[in-house]
């Protein structure tokens, strides 16, 4: 599968994750583990070649930084409490962004790569994305012990901000 047809697969995941999450917050976390794993591997095997292409590069970085307005929603949303009335709309403002940002691709940005890469190149690199996908979906972090977290909320720790934490977190 190239790379192309690999990323537009996983929109449709993607879609269906933030639908699921909107009427269940329990599957935010899964909908958020898919796009920092989406936008890390997308931008590795897609983006970072597509924008050495002169013409391709501002449509490139638009899409990538598109991608850190996506991750500052997130860590919004993720400090959010699942349990409050208003979570919906968190889940709601990143589906809605993220959902936006996933159709531009596929009208303007795939169509376009399509004519600047080789068909084996896209091939090579939707290998490589399906793979690395794979694997990063498989890991299971340890959680923090409860004793550790209680002892960081019961000191005066400030809290991190999210600028140049990376998109999201895996959890």
């Amino acid at each position: 599968m190239d790379i192309i047809d690999a990323l537009v697969g996983h929109h449709q995941e993607l879609r269906q994750l933030y639908q699921e999450s909107e009427n269940n917050p329990d599957r935010f976390v899964e909908f958020v583990r898919h796009l920092v794993v989406h936008h890390t591997m997308e931008e590795k095997y897609f983006y970072d070649l597509l924008q050495k292409i002169a013409d391709a590069r501002h449509d490139s970085l638009e899409a990538v930084n598109e991608h850190h307005i996506i991750e500052l929603i997130i860590k919004d949303a993720e400090g959010f409490p699942r349990d409050h009335g208003d979570f919906p709309i968190k889940v709601e403002g990143l589906g809605e962004y993220t959902t936006h940002h996933l159709d531009e691709e596929e009208a303007e940005i795939f169509p376009m790569a399509r004519t600047r890469f080789s068909p084996e190149d896209l091939m090579t690199l939707g290998k490589l994305f399906l793979e690395a996908k794979r694997k990063l979906l498989e890991i299971e972090l340890p959680e923090v012990p409860a004793h550790v977290d209680q002892r960081a909320i019961g000191s005066k720790l400030v809290q991190a901000s999210s600028q140049g934490l990376g998109i999201g977190s895996l959890k």
